[in-house]
């Protein structure tokens, strides 16, 4: 169902030689020529701006970007109508690693296998991985703790994560149960993944009680293990999801005057699934789990 064209594209801009892409595709170095020039006569455009070096154009990486979403998209409507057949489908979700926590709550992952009978591909990746594949159909669905593009993709709130100050049981604060602005600006800062929700609403918040820590060592994780391990190993300040505190060991939560911060936790998918149907069903057994006691 996919135009061949496109995997001529495709397999040339990978082996930057005519050649090398007729032997990899089984057709002749004319017939590559042909391809490329009829989709450049087709779209009234060049699609290399250096042919030696087969440097796109602007169009031209619009044509490859579009080629691989068509690819892959054909290759999982295959998949999804042989499983279809089969009486089965496989689910690929991504998560991003602070969201992890929310997987677990209230039979969440149950619930959104009600829609597929068996198969599951579940990854765990940062958010622009994440986006990266839905845009290009690798992934169905995910849950995220991030804010999203809302031209690209569509999603519902499934919960929102309340972030707090984080010590170490053993260090220095603890016989401490406030910490104050002082204590942040003298001692380490420890915070989720660089770009990702739980750091960015953390970082915006302190911002907005006007705590200044641009001068403070600051050590970044996208693993609430390994930020346990570095509030603990360098007995500083984390701020990190409450929910999180159960799952590790040697941390306690403290307070921070005038500190209220919080996360949205999304699932979204994009705008161009063509599973709809799925899409709907989905969406459905996602707002009864919301409504739940």
């Amino acid at each position: 169902m996919t135009d061949p064209r496109f995997l001529t594209l495709l397999t040339l801009v990978q082996m930057k030689n005519y050649t090398k892409t007729a032997q990899r595709l089984f057709i002749t170095q004319p017939a590559v020529t042909h391809h490329i020039k009829s989709l450049e006569n087709e779209f009234d455009i060049l699609i290399f701006s250096d042919k030696k070096g087969f440097e796109l154009t602007k169009q031209g990486q619009i044509l490859v970007e579009y080629a691989i979403r068509m690819l892959n998209q054909s290759r999982e409507l295959t998949e999804a109508i042989s499983d279809s057949l089969q009486l089965k489908k496989t689910l690929t979700l991504g998560v991003t690693y602070e969201a992890i926590a929310l997987c677990g709550k209230n039979n969440l992952l149950s619930r959104l296998f009600e829609v597929y009978n068996s198969n599951a591909d579940i990854l765990c990746q940062s958010a622009q991985e994440i986006f990266s594949s839905l845009k290009q159909g690798k992934m169905d669905f995910a849950i995220i703790d991030t804010h999203y593009d809302d031209d690209a993709f569509d999603g519902i709130l499934l919960d929102s994560f309340q972030i707090v100050p984080v010590c170490s049981i053993d260090g220095k604060f603890k016989e401490i149960k406030r910490v104050t602005r002082e204590m942040l600006k003298n001692n380490p800062l420890i915070l989720g993944a660089t770009e990702n929700g739980m750091a960015e609403a953390s970082l915006a918040s302190l911002k907005a009680s006007n705590i200044n820590i641009s001068h403070i060592p600051t050590f970044h994780s996208n693993s609430f293990y390994l930020m346990g391990e570095l509030i603990k190993s360098k007995d500083g300040i984390g701020f990190m999801y409450s929910s999180l505190l159960d799952k590790l060991t040697g941390v306690k939560k403290m307070d921070l005057l005038n500190f209220k911060c919080s996360q949205g936790i999304y699932l979204i998918y994009s705008q161009n699934s063509f599973d709809k149907q799925t899409l709907k069903a989905m969406v459905k057994i996602l707002k009864k789990w919301k409504e739940r006691p």
